[in-house]
């Protein structure tokens, strides 16, 4: 238990130097890791929701001529399709919004070019 505590308290003093540099710097960063955070959460749980709604295609597939089991399917992949459509209109709506806020900051680097200049100062020459 001690070394264990030892570990953590040592892992933590190390690696508070990485938290404390990762730090945004301005609200454009902070947006930016916000934005990015909401993609990857919404990606993984589109990518659940289509594991999920094809998982139900397969294990009702067997329930398909039933007439009593009929309008449950219906019902089941009607709002599986309207559910699944609902959360990628969510996703491109906050990417068009981050397009719209932030022209330069795209994560993927799709976009226009930032207005930033990249070219080094002159006192570089």
């Amino acid at each position: 238990m001690k070394t264990s505590r030892t570990f953590l308290l040592s892992l933590g003093i190390i690696a508070l130097p990485t938290v404390a540099l990762a730090a945004p710097q301005t609200f454009r960063d902070l947006a930016q890791i916000i934005v990015d955070l909401f993609n990857n959460a919404v990606l993984v749980l589109i990518t659940f929701a289509l594991v999920a709604y094809f998982w139900g295609i397969i294990s009702n597939m067997q329930h398909f001529g039933e007439e009593k089991s009929n309008e449950k399917l219906k019902a089941y992949f009607f709002w599986g399709i309207i559910i699944l459509f609902v959360m990628v209109s969510i996703w491109g709506i906050v990417n068009l919004l981050e397009a719209t806020l932030f022209p330069g900051a795209s994560s993927d680097g799709a976009g226009p070019p930032s207005s930033q200049s990249t070219k080094p100062p002159a006192s570089f020459y």
